[in-house]
This record gives C-alpha cells, sequence and structure tokens, in this order.
C-alpha cells in the first residue's frame, strides 16, 4: 500500500498573535511544522509527503527541505491550499491523509489507527470526545437548545480517505464555509468513520497552547 499524506502549514495564524506564523516557530529547537512531516515519515506506507506553505515561504524550504518533503503552495482558503497539495500526488497512491501543520502532538499509533480505519471503510478521521455541555444559540443570544455531548465529537487530523475518493470531492464545488475535508466527503453521501485519539492532539490556536505543546514534548 502506498499512500501520501498533506500537511497544511499555509495559514497565516492570526489568532496566535505573532509577526511569524505559528507553524514556523521553533518547539523545542524543530519547526512546528516538522513535527507532523517527522511523525508522518516514520511510517513506511507513506511514500510521498506533500507540505503547502504561504506563497513567499515555498521557495526558501523547498531548498532547504528538498530530500525531506515536497512544497505546495498555499491558496485563500484551507481548501484552496489542500486541493493545490492534491494536484501534486502521485497516481498509485491508494490513501490520502490531510493534517494540519499546527497539531504537533500527533502521534504514530494514532495516524496508524486512523489509517486502519479508513482502509475499512474508505474514510475516516481522528475526533476528540466533546468535554463541555454544548449550547445551540440563537442569533440574539439566547440558549435554543443543549445538545447530547455523548454524541458529539470534536473533529481533528489526520483525516483520511482512499484517494480517488478525496479527488472526487474536490472535484466539486466547494462552498467557502468549508473548514475541514470529512465534510465535503460527506456531500457525497459516503459515510465516514471515527477514531477517539488516545493521546493529545490539540490543536495551536493560542500562545498557551504553545506552551502547553513545548511542556508536553519537554516531559515525554
Amino acid at each position: 500500500m502506498k499512500n501520501a499524506v498533506i500537511i497544511v502549514a499555509a495559514g497565516s495564524g492570526k489568532r496566535f498573535g505573532n509577526k511569524v506564523p505559528k507553524q514556523f516557530l521553533n518547539l523545542n529547537e524543530k519547526p512546528v511544522f516538522l513535527w507532523s512531516v517527522d511523525v508522518f515519515a516514520s511510517i513506511k506506507s507513506f511514500k510521498q509527503i506533500i507540505v503547502v506553505f504561504p506563497p513567499n515561504m515555498v521557495k526558501p524550504l523547498s531548498l532547504k527541505y528538498k530530500t525531506k518533503f515536497v512544497c505546495a503552495t498555499g491558496g485563500n482558503e484551507r481548501f484552496d491550499s489542500v486541493k493545490n497539495g492534491l494536484a501534486l500526488v502521485e497516481d498509485d497512491v491508494d490513501y490520502i491523509a490531510v493534517h494540519d501543520a499546527a497539531r504537533p502532538l500527533i502521534s504514530k499509533k494514532d495516524i496508524l489507527l486512523v489509517l486502519k480505519e479508513a482502509t475499512k471503510t474508505k474514510a475516516a478521521i481522528a475526533v476528540e470526545r466533546t468535554k463541555d455541555t454544548i449550547k445551540l444559540v440563537s442569533i440574539s443570544g439566547h440558549i435554543l437548545k443543549t445538545l447530547d455531548r455523548t454524541v458529539l465529537r470534536n473533529a481533528q487530523t489526520p483525516q483520511i480517505f482512499e484517494a480517488k475518493l478525496l479527488k472526487k470531492a474536490y472535484s466539486k464545488k466547494i462552498s467557502t464555509n468549508i473548514t475541514d475535508d470529512s465534510k465535503l466527503v460527506e456531500n457525497l453521501k459516503v459515510n465516514v468513520s471515527v477514531v477517539e485519539m488516545s493521546s493529545l492532539n490539540f490543536k495551536i490556536t493560542t500562545k498557551q497552547d504553545f506552551d502547553l505543546a513545548a511542556a508536553i514534548i519537554t516531559n515525554r
């Protein structure tokens, strides 16, 4: 089996509040995005690693890491970036994983769990149980409904799909409010399986998240 991964590292990181996008900051002496690259590279079936960068970073990073991965140019929206990465996937790839570079704590074990499920069902994503009580709220700011958190999950990455299925999903017209790849596959009326992560896999969004990730890596 031959697999590819598209690691999305093209975001501006506005919520992080730093001049340098968070994915390029050194996390325990290694850029945030490189943690994801290295863990996927440790899995033999992932023969192709594609990292999507902001346009101005593609050339310098291609030169610096030319033997480690393939660089793709990011687009205006996340789905544009994934689509650009998808265009570089080799024709003989069986499964494609999409992963956020801002999730540097993903483990090899959990990637393999999602991959195993994807090979059974054609589509599987990493999820986390929702810990908080979730309220459906009206535009005016009133609670409409309290949702049952026992059936709620927070979508994460990696999200892994049969290659031809993901390519088909991306060949359709895409709404600008799409925030993850599984929604595109859901739109094809395909069931997407979920795999609960056994270890921390949070997304670095704030400086507090960054500090927490650094502490976790230090204490591993």
